[in-house]
């Protein structure tokens, strides 16, 4: 797609002034951690996108690019930070400059502004998956499965299969709710039909044998067959009868003896011993209420990875390693797990008392509305005023959170108040003493109200039938959804985690060649298992070591890429990914690297130092494909090892008679210099396992190897009878010798510590000639036209040739076979 090939950044996060020249190929940002190395990352990703991700998202309010992306001194004037990105498009050859100030983020000024490179940038901008870091990485590997599957598609450009499916679950299961709740209101007209019927079963015969012995006493025909229009007060409008009662005796009667029933039940022993284990539940929960109210599996992965800095815990900055860090989170979600399972058992529990909440609130409200139909009318305020309280307590029932509230609702059902049970008491005395209406009137209220509830129950019913259609339809296209994005999911995982697999091979081939893994889609999750030795598939976090899940993490990062942009994946990213990955491996990384994506180029940030030299080595960047920063000051950015701004450095120290500082910065930059010369000419330097090295290990070393192959250049040359070219071996030779015995080094070699320690104890005047001595005897291992390391060839094996980048300096190793 794209490869960069310049970026220039001015007053950009901590970033003052800086020019990198990145050449379309791939380049290493190398430094301690605090030097600046992310800022380059922030400024590619700015420049492509107008976002920075690291100020953004979450565990990052109060953060913005337009607040925090300028420097700190510069915060007032957003319009002078800008960063400048010189791009080529693969596809075309156009060479594209992306300037971007953080003042107009979202309005790049683009040259050229062709439609093809507008549209290409515009899909870049809204896809930053080119970066990765290593709080993405640890996202891919051990997140829970629900999250993985959100990382992953959103990675893969498959956002929408989520979006989707999360909008077909939410309408199967408002459906099946809307389901339920007809059905229990269709349960509801049943038995109210069959109470005012005073029938044991419903049924068609039941219900025409009650009806029809009404109808006979009315005069009326009986109703010989039964379908959905059969109204069972047909005719009755013909019938002479005294005026309708406002209150059916029998019904009223009927009412009162159900909610009776239910008043009892409450103060039954078996449910007030319901109740009692219901508040012990909700008490242990309570302990807990605050991480029940707040916690979610995936919001818990996604906030504290996303804020975790790989060194403090981001919500009370207490030291974790990442490792460490990864083990917390995953005992938080257990313990998330055995209580959100309390809280499950606990609602199964409260769902009985909730339908029996809902049942009394019911039939008290009906029972209330009796009262204004007496005469004279009974007061049922009280009735009204319990109704309202009882339907308030539901949500707290069903939902259980907070729990002081759910407690105050159990307590409140637990039993009924005497002023409820007194005024429920002179309604049914009222209703006892309503006068017995005659036959004929009791069978025609009969049917009247029978007819009434039978309506409402065949209402009841319709909306059942088409709550379950519309339940069955979106259970269907949910489930066939589910299967069919499965299926396909499948087969980009399969593909996906044979790529995955086989890189992660090359990484650890020494002792995982038969490395597999498993990536397992489902509706809304993706599980993600590897092979440990032969031994079962288990989660990445299970067994392996953090260093193995970094590999990991990098490994399936690449496949999905791959799958994603296949030959167009052309730019990557990767900020510090591998920090725990030991060296061996790191090596093998490279190698992977190189190997299998030779047409993308890597943007690699890296605090160590011996992951540089492995890049370096297996040939994943060149000699011109790194920077090294040394330090960073907020007034000056990040510094890099460079002799120019060195030597300036030191010359302005010693100027203000500030020999310590002069001296450390010479002999730090030395150290640098003499690791960086050991590499390119092969010096052999006694192995420290934890690579760090002094000056008085090095140098000599260097100084003497350089000489070694200065006098095989000599012998070659005189092998093949090249005398010009001897008597250019020996003018080097006596130069580099000249500025070599300026430092003395041969002296002090013996007790190199002491004469190096010693520096900062000079005086100006002696201290002058000794850097004047140094930077002379650096210049020596450089060649003078290109400015670049000498280094011998090849790598590995016996060196065959001294040379520089340019060619100026070439100096055969290889003697006339037959000499």
């Amino acid at each position: 797609m794209i490869r960069a090939l310049e970026i220039q950044i001015k007053e950009f996060r901590g970033i003052r002034d800086l020019t990198m020249e990145l050449r379309g190929k791939n380049f290493a940002i190398c430094g301690p951690n605090g030097t600046g190395k992310s800022g380059i990352v922030d400024a590619l990703e700015f420049a492509l996108t107008g976002n920075i991700s690291r100020l953004s998202g979450s565990g990052t309010r109060g953060l913005s690019v337009k607040e925090h992306g300028p420097h700190v001194d510069r915060r007032n004037n957003p319009e002078v930070a800008f960063v400048s990105l010189k791009i080529t498009i693969q596809a075309t050859g156009k060479i594209v400059v992306i300037k971007r100030t953080v003042k107009n983020p979202k309005d790049p000024t683009i040259s050229p502004n062709d439609p093809d490179v507008l549209a290409l940038l515009g899909k870049i901008s809204t896809h930053p998956e080119f970066v990765l870091s290593r709080r993405e990485l640890i996202k891919y590997i051990l997140a829970e499965p629900g999250q993985r599957a959100k990382e992953v598609q959103s990675l893969l450009r498959l956002d929408e299969i989520e979006s989707v499916r999360t909008l077909l679950q939410k309408i199967a299961n408002s459906c099946k709710r809307d389901l339920t709740n007809y059905e229990r209101s269709s349960e509801d007209a049943t038995a109210a039909l069959r109470l005012a019927m005073q029938i044991p079963v419903l049924n068609s015969a039941a219900l025409l044998e009650a009806a029809n012995q009404r109808r006979t006493i009315l005069g009326l025909p009986p109703i010989v067959a039964f379908d959905a229009t059969t109204s069972l007060k047909d005719g009755i409008g013909t019938v002479t009868t005294t005026q309708a009662s406002k209150i059916v005796k029998a019904q009223a009667m009927a009412q009162l003896e159900r909610l009776q029933k239910n008043i009892s039940f409450i103060s039954d022993p078996e449910f007030q011993e319901q109740n009692k284990l219901i508040r012990e539940g909700l008490n242990t929960l309570a302990g807990n209420e605050t991480f029940l109210q707040y916690a979610s599996k995936e919001k818990l992965l996604e906030d504290a990875l996303a804020a975790y800095d790989n060194s403090l815990c981001p919500v009370c900055d207490t030291p974790w390693s990442p490792e460490e860090f990864a083990q917390k989170i995953q005992d938080k979600l257990a313990q998330f797990k055995a209580i959100n399972a309390q809280k499950v058992a606990v609602g199964k529990k409260l769902s009985p008392v909730l339908n029996k909440v809902t049942d009394i609130s019911n039939q008290i409200s009906s029972i209330a509305n009796l009262g204004g139909l007496l005469q004279p009318t009974i007061e049922c305020s009280t009735l009204n005023s319990y109704v309202f309280d009882l339907n308030s307590i539901k949500p707290h029932l069903s939902e259980i959170l907070p729990i002081s509230k759910t407690l105050d609702a159990v307590d409140k059902i637990s039993s009924i108040p005497d002023d409820v049970l007194t005024n429920i008491s002179l309604i049914q005395q009222a209703v006892n003493q309503l006068p017995e209406p005659s036959q004929q009137d009791a069978a025609r209220d009969y049917l009247v109200i029978a007819t009434e509830k039978l309506e409402n129950l065949r209402s009841a019913r319709l909306k059942v039938k088409s709550a379950q259609n519309k339940a069955n339809t979106s259970a269907f296209v949910l489930e066939t959804y589910g299967n069919v994005t499965t299926q396909a999911l499948e087969n980009i995982y399969n593909n996906v985690q044979e790529t995955f697999s086989k890189l992660y091979r090359e990484i650890n081939q020494d002792d995982e060649t038969n490395f597999q893994a498993k990536l397992k889609p489902s509706l809304g999750k993706l599980g993600f298992d590897v092979d440990f030795y032969g031994r079962g598939y288990f989660p990445p976090g299970a067994y392996h070591s953090e260093g193995h899940q970094d590999g990991m993490g990098l490994c399936l990062y690449l496949a999905l890429m791959s799958h994603l942009s296949g030959d167009s994946f052309n730019f990557a990213v990767l900020d510090d990914v591998l920090m725990s990955v030991d060296s061996g491996h790191r090596r093998e990384v490279s190698k992977m690297i190189r190997n299998n994506f030779s047409a993308t180029q890597f943007i690699i940030t890296t605090h160590d130092e011996i992951w540089l030299k492995h890049m370096r080595t297996n040939g994943l960047i060149d000699n011109k494909g790194f920077v090294h920063f040394r330090n960073w000051t907020v007034d000056l950015g990040p510094t890099q090892w460079d002799s120019k701004d060195v030597w300036e450095e030191i010359d302005n120290a010693i100027t203000q008679n500030n020999i310590s500082s002069a001296a450390a910065t010479l002999r730090n930059f030395l150290e640098y210099f003499s690791k960086e010369v050991c590499h390119n000419i092969r010096a052999k330097v006694e192995f420290k396992s934890d690579a760090h090295f002094s000056l008085g290990e090095l140098l000599p070393n260097a100084i003497s190897m350089l000489k070694n192959l200065v006098k095989k250049g000599k012998d070659a040359a005189s092998s093949w009878g090249q005398k010009e070219n001897l008597a250019k071996i020996e003018a080097f030779e006596k130069a580099f010798d000249a500025t070599q015995k300026e430092t003395q080094i041969d002296q002090w070699q013996l007790n190199a510590a002491v004469h190096y320690n010693e520096w900062a104890n000079l005086q100006k005047q002696d201290f002058e000639p000794v850097v004047q001595a140094y930077k002379a005897l650096v210049d020596k291992f450089k060649c003078q036209s290109c400015n670049s390391l000498f280094y011998a060839t090849p790598a590995f094996g016996n060196p065959e040739s001294l040379r520089c980048n340019c060619g100026d300096m070439n100096i055969n190793l290889q003697k006339k076979t037959g000499i």
